[in-house]
């Protein structure tokens, strides 16, 4: 992650740095992509880019984890249903939405590509998703729902890595995440 000194750049700075090396990244890939190049195209020195971050991978962290936090704002907070039909209309809106935004933001695509989140930003969202679930009585808790959540987290990122992989099948992404829950939950 960032540096603190960082943190401590104006906001348009840091967002002007963040976007020219997820650029490079999504082209280039993390490998493939030059440090001294992203800094060169960023306007900044090498001397303030390692003020700012511990090399390229960690520039690279601080990349995905900006793009998660983007990811998570299109996903929205979740709202309690009080109907199973309208759990499932909110969580296919969501994945939805995300899939827009991906196709919109291919730099973002290609960079959770090469490092899916990790949805520990999106944690709360599907934690409540969980507790609306099972308040109205979508979820089985059994055996015990701390295993309930951790599959249905997997189910998450092991879907948002299978869509990340297979751009063409983008559009069933919703579908098949009301599906695997369905049966997960019941």
């Amino acid at each position: 992650m960032p540096l603190p000194r960082f943190d401590r750049l104006p906001v348009d700075a840091r967002a002007a740095i963040l976007a020219v090396a997820r650029a490079h990244f999504a082209r280039d890939g993390k490998d493939g992509a030059s440090f001294n190049q992203i800094i060169a195209d960023a306007g900044i020195s090498k001397s303030s880019a390692y003020h700012y971050f511990d090399g390229k991978d960690d520039l690279f962290g601080a990349v995905v984890a900006d793009t998660a936090d983007r990811v998570v704002a299109v996903l929205g907070l979740w709202t309690d249903v009080e109907a199973e039909d309208d759990l499932w209309q909110q969580v296919k809106a969501g994945a939805t939405r995300l899939v827009a935004y991906l196709r919109e933001h291919p730099d973002d695509q290609a960079v959770l590509s090469a490092q899916p989140p990790t949805h520990q930003d999106g944690q709360s969202w599907i934690h409540s998703l969980i507790a609306n679930g099972r308040r109205i009585g979508l979820i089985n808790p059994y055996p015990s729902i701390e295993l309930v959540t951790v599959a249905t987290m997997s189910i998450f990122q092991g879907l948002d890595a299978w869509a990340l992989e297979q751009r063409d099948e983008l559009d069933q992404f919703a579908d098949v995440l009301v599906l695997f829950l369905s049966r997960l939950w019941k």
